[in-house]
């Protein structure tokens, strides 16, 4: 299936959303409902604009907003996963999965690995 210009914008559209309002859960249906584009074509889309599918995506955004405030708050790591929209024992199967460490080792590993942040956490967080 050949995508549209408009179909590629959309998914960017949904991209954007879910960068903004990662801490929410969101299933297809409301995606497809709010940015009037049909399943499929938002599949491929937001494949072709993300390199992931959505589920994917939204939950590497997570770990990257957890792992900012692992460096740089003293929150507890249940607090962490509530603000970033997981639960606990989700949130440290997904970190460890994405960053080969569990939260707290994250925290506990030398500053000099702790590498650069592109994205902007703000006060959601």
């Amino acid at each position: 299936m050949q995508l549209k210009k408009d179909d590629l914008e959309k998914a960017r559209e949904v991209k954007t959303f879910l960068e903004k309002n990662y801490q929410e859960h969101y299933d297809y249906d409301y995606l497809i409902k709010k940015f009037a584009i049909n399943r499929f074509k938002l599949k491929l889309a937001f494949k072709a604009v993300a390199n992931d599918n959505v589920h994917v995506y939204i939950t590497k955004v997570r770990i990257e907003k957890a792992k900012h405030l692992l460096d740089h708050t003293t929150y507890t790591v249940s607090l962490i996963a509530v603000k970033v929209g997981l639960d606990k024992s989700n949130f440290n199967l997904q970190f460890k999965k994405l960053t080969g460490y569990t939260p707290a080792k994250w925290r506990k590993r030398p500053f000099g690995n702790r590498g650069t942040y592109t994205q902007d956490v703000g006060d959601r967080a």
